[in-house]
């Protein structure tokens, strides 16, 4: 294989599906603080193993530049998503690329489309897909990223720029100083919840696998319209959280209850930079970004006739008030779209700020880049 030759490979056997799930490592190994990635559950995805597998077709691409793995990206046609939108679109999963490799990387985007294209898909959404993927940073690129968020390169837009991909989408994360002003705030907001109908209980006081299937359900009907959301099944979502009963997730996650029902639900966790991220030794994170003060809470939904009754501010209060008992100094409310005002204004009226800025790209297939 020459010096310069670009060659795009769907890899295929048990020891290049780890080399693909591994290749995170190589983009990311130098920095001081980065979450490393699944390799087993990102494996088991594409084995079509995975609990979500039953509604997914999926494809690993990775490209090489004179023999060595430079890029990797996954097609993803999500059946699901599509019936429930009624839109012919596919999903570019695990993008990860090392830098000056614009060649490469665009050629390996192009093979990627070309397989959604065959496939009926007619347009590629790359940054985000319920529970496959998350969007790229554009700002804060060295710092460390709130869980479940990747350390984007800078390099990673002009990347996708030059393959013909736009901005679809702006998200934001917010960050919550828990002071004790705004923990009194909260606790006043939480004891007001029973004068609108409703109480406010922890997963552990309310059953957590009672609450798993409550999460499921009224996380589906609140996210119904939700952009880029598509409903989970309660067989997928069983196995998934039903390890996370003995953790701190079943206290600092909440469901509002009226008349017997949920009609709100939250899910939370602790900081877990300590226990799952790479982190330099001798380096300490930033109290706002982990090190074991950081919470945050990753969802959050309220039924369509039970919004505009505090339901939404009353759930994050108890869940921040649960981080703060748990010796957490902030919290995150992780992530809102840009024009999702309501969610925003819940964040500013529990004292968030945005910390973080992130962004979706799209390519229709309307579009040929100068390598396809």
């Amino acid at each position: 294989m020459g010096v310069d030759k670009i060659q795009v490979e769907r890899p295929r056997t048990p020891a290049e599906l780890e080399q693909f799930a591994a290749f995170p490592h190589q983009v990311y190994s130098a920095r001081i603080a980065w979450w490393p990635p699944d390799i087993r559950g990102e494996v088991e995805l594409l084995r079509g193993r995975a609990p979500i597998s039953s509604s997914l077709e999926i494809s690993p691409f990775w490209v090489k530049h004179g023999g060595k793995v430079v890029a990797r990206v996954s097609a993803v046609i999500n059946y699901r998503y599509q019936r429930h939108w009624n839109e012919r679109l596919g999903h570019l999963i695990h993008f990860e690329a090392l830098p000056n490799e614009t060649e490469s990387v665009v050629a390996m985007l192009d093979e990627a489309c070309r397989w959604l294209q065959e496939r009926g898909a007619q347009a590629a959404r790359s940054g985000f897909a319920t529970f496959l993927d998350y969007p790229y940073a554009i700002d804060n690129y060295e710092g460390f990223p709130s869980f479940l968020l990747r350390s984007t390169p800078d390099y990673y837009h002009s990347y996708f720029k030059n393959a013909g991909f736009y901005t679809e989408k702006g998200m934001v994360d917010y960050t919550i100083a828990l002071t004790e002003p705004i923990l009194e705030r909260y606790r006043a907001i939480v004891s007001a919840a029973p004068s609108y109908g409703f109480e406010v209980l922890s997963w552990r006081r309310y059953g957590f696998n009672k609450a798993i299937e409550a999460w499921t359900t009224v996380t589906n009907a609140a996210f119904a319209k939700h952009w880029g959301w598509n409903p989970v099944a309660h067989e997928e979502v069983r196995p998934t959280l039903a390890p996370l009963e003995a953790t701190e997730v079943a206290d600092l996650s909440v469901v509002a209850v009226a008349q017997g029902e949920a009609v709100g639900v939250v899910f939370a966790l602790p900081d877990l930079s300590l226990a799952l991220a790479r982190i330099r030794p001798g380096f300490k994170l930033a109290a706002e970004r982990g090190g074991g003060s950081r919470g945050a809470l990753i969802n959050i939904g309220v039924i369509e006739s039970w919004r505009g009754r505090t339901v939404n501010l009353a759930m994050a209060a108890e869940s921040f008030l649960a981080m703060a008992k748990r010796a957490m100094k902030y919290a995150g409310y992780t992530l809102v779209l840009d024009d999702n005002w309501p969610s925003r204004k819940t964040a500013e009226k529990l004292g968030g700020r945005v910390t973080s800025n992130f962004v979706v790209y799209r390519r229709d297939f309307t579009y040929k880049s100068a390598g396809a």
